[in-house]
């Protein structure tokens, strides 16, 4: 995948971000360093330096041609629906392809690659993807309020962080101040509040 100078950005990385990623502002300014980390990430190492993988992650919205929306996801989750694990992990490939941060596409490619009997290294690359995004996302906030929200890059990511990785059933969602989402949520034995928050990373 090929990386164009990204638009600068016009605040410096929030505090959160810093500390998670030092140097941020620095590595997303340069298509070299990004692009190289960008392929480490690729390449599905088991345990991706939390920094590496945050400039990827929360970077990739400041790179030329991002959308908030995915094509494909749609079709990929109705493909695991219908049990079509061909359909869905070609799907699911193409979608890495254009977006190999998207914590939703890893986690039903990985589903497919794996009900479909991909080899080894294929399906432990994925799990190494997608166990590298949840960790860092777990270092973004605590999720229960909206100043210390979970930071994801696309919507769908909420959903599948709630539901895979907490263990949540979302109930409804409402927008706050345009900014951050919060799920009401069935509380569990790992999660004691009744909402949990999270707020769409877009670069700014």
């Amino acid at each position: 995948m090929g990386f164009a100078v990204p638009t600068l950005r016009s605040q410096p990385a929030p505090d959160w971000l810093e500390a998670i990623a030092p140097g941020f502002d620095t590595v997303v300014r340069d298509p070299v360093e990004y692009r190289r980390l960008a392929d480490k990430f690729s390449e599905g190492m088991v345990w991706m330096p939390a920094r590496d993988c945050a400039i990827v992650y929360w970077g990739f919205p400041m790179q030329p041609g991002f959308t908030p929306e995915v094509a494909g996801e749609g079709d990929m989750q109705r493909a695991i629906m219908a049990e079509d694990y061909a359909a869905a992990y070609a799907l699911g490939t193409e979608i890495l392809r254009r977006t190999p941060v998207n914590l939703t596409a890893l986690y039903w490619t990985l589903y497919a690659a794996t009900e479909t009997r991909q080899s080894w290294e294929v399906r432990n690359s994925l799990k190494g993807r997608y166990n590298n995004l949840t960790r860092i996302i777990s270092l973004s906030g605590d999720g229960v309020s909206p100043p210390t929200a979970f930071k994801v890059v696309w919507k769908n990511d909420m959903y599948t962080y709630t539901m895979l990785e907490l263990g949540l059933e979302i109930g409804d969602g409402f927008l706050w101040d345009d900014r951050w989402t919060e799920f009401e949520v069935t509380p569990s034995g790992k999660f004691y509040h009744k909402s949990i928050f999270y707020e769409q990373w877009a670069g700014r």
